[in-house]
């Protein structure tokens, strides 16, 4: 089966209510973190009682190479915020954005994309992104990712 290209689109974005906890990581120990911080999300939501949506991910660049992530899931009707659990907004505005189908291990390809399409046109990145998680799938070429790239401002002309 042929690899489709990516296609990215701009987005306007509203801010998306997660649940979420805050770390910092480097990106070889990324999924492993991602794992340990909602396993400390979903339980709290259980045990509210909340009705949930997507995992979603933030990242912005740390120092040296880190990376600070906010881990969490939508909740559209909010929480009580508790320990490390609290509520953080996605943020808002102009986003480059993709969907990536297939396993996680391979969204450097989307990112990679949104760095061309970056590139060739007239937007700046910001330094924040985020993924939104689609239903999980055990077949995982069947897993959707929409990965978010926040626009800065337009480069001079």
């Amino acid at each position: 089966m042929a690899e489709v290209p990516y296609q990215v689109r701009t987005e306007l974005t509203g801010p998306r209510t997660l649940a979420a906890v805050r770390a910092v990581t480097t990106p070889q120990r990324l999924s492993v973190e991602i794992i340990r911080l909602l396993d400390q999300v979903w339980p709290l939501l259980r045990e509210q009682g909340v009705r949930t949506g997507h995992n979603v991910v933030i990242y912005r660049p740390g120092e040296g190479g880190d990376l600070f992530i906010d881990a969490g899931v939508e909740v559209p009707d909010g929480f009580t915020a508790r320990g490390g659990v609290r509520l953080v907004d996605t943020p808002a505005g102009e986003a480059a954005a993709t969907t990536h189908y297939g396993d996680y291990a391979g969204l450097s390809a989307a990112y990679g994309a949104l760095e061309q399409w970056c590139a060739t046109s007239s937007r700046r990145p910001a330094d924040t992104s985020w993924e939104v998680y689609g239903d999980w799938d055990d077949d995982p070429a069947r897993r959707r990712t929409d990965v978010y790239l926040l626009l800065g401002a337009l480069r001079p002309s």
